[in-house]
């Protein structure tokens, strides 16, 4: 699922989701749907309508009037790209794209604190050299396999007696004065005469990589959470206003957080760290 994909099971979440669209006609300032079935035409006056996909794609507008008889609305600015003939846009009604951007990426950050996905990285071994850079965004490192030649990947190895793991105490991790974190294998018990231009695959977990962009893809592990989380967080904002996001509110957070004997998402998508820190 893509940030557009979950925004839009976002505001479904909220009710905030009044229109969900294809273009079917527009010119500068106006766009025709079928989806402008309302019979008031100061029903969709003053939401919010983002176009999300084709032609024009990311730009916001607020609904200036709607036409119902001829099916299409007036935005108060004009386009500055002109969206096509099959962009597809929404229309909320409480949030605008960058409120929903904005509980998204606090979301994201949340569960950055809690979560750690597995990652597996290839260094290349030199004879005599016993310090090698950490790969990029690693957090933790659970254990350093080496691999005999001929043998480049030890998942789909069948002779899993070739493959040598090197165990914790066999290696550490330290900063060194450059402030970069370096693996130092330890030549007491590693001769790497022995792996020169072998490989060796470093296996850890990391904090996931969220794109920022519309069409950033979402970690599949923690969709339902950023959903949730992301719409505890804007309901948040509406409680003064009446019962009904209140009752929301508790909802999403019931959802979040568990309930009683329930546990919730948060706790599923909690992964303590193995192996040694790089921090």
């Amino acid at each position: 699922m893509n940030r557009v994909g979950a925004i839009r099971a976002i505001a479904q979440n909220l009710g905030d989701l009044k229109i969900d669209s294809i273009v079917a006609s527009i010119t500068g300032s106006s766009i025709y749907a079928d989806d402008f079935i309302f019979t008031n035409e100061k029903q969709l006056f003053g939401k919010y309508l983002y176009v999300d996909a084709g032609a024009g794609a990311g730009q916001s507008r607020i609904v200036g009037s709607l036409h119902p008889t001829n099916k299409f609305a007036l935005v108060a600015q004009s386009f500055s790209s002109i969206p096509s003939v099959n962009s597809t846009f929404i229309i909320t009604d409480y949030f605008r794209k960058a409120d929903y951007d904005n509980a998204l990426d606090r979301a994201i950050g949340i569960a950055r604190l809690k979560y750690l996905e597995d990652r597996v990285a290839t260094i290349q071994l030199v004879a005599t050299q016993y310090e090698y850079a950490v790969p990029s965004g690693f957090d933790y490192i659970t254990c350093i396999r080496l691999v005999p030649s001929s043998h480049t990947d030890y998942a789909a190895d069948s002779e899993v007696d070739t493959i040598f793991e090197i165990p914790p105490r066999d290696f550490r991790v330290e900063r060194n004065p450059v402030g970069s974190y370096v693996i130092i294998f330890d030549p007491r018990r590693l001769d790497m005469d022995d792996y020169n231009n072998e490989l060796a695959h470093v296996i850890g977990q990391a904090k996931p990589v969220v794109a920022g962009s519309d069409n950033g893809t979402l970690p599949a592990d923690l969709e339902e959470y950023l959903i949730a989380m992301s719409s505890m967080l804007l309901s948040s904002r509406r409680m003064a206003e009446n019962q009904e996001w209140v009752r929301k509110f508790y909802m999403f957070r019931d959802e979040v957080k568990g309930r009683g004997n329930e546990a919730g998402l948060e706790e599923y998508i909690f992964r303590h760290g193995r192996g040694k820190r790089v921090a």
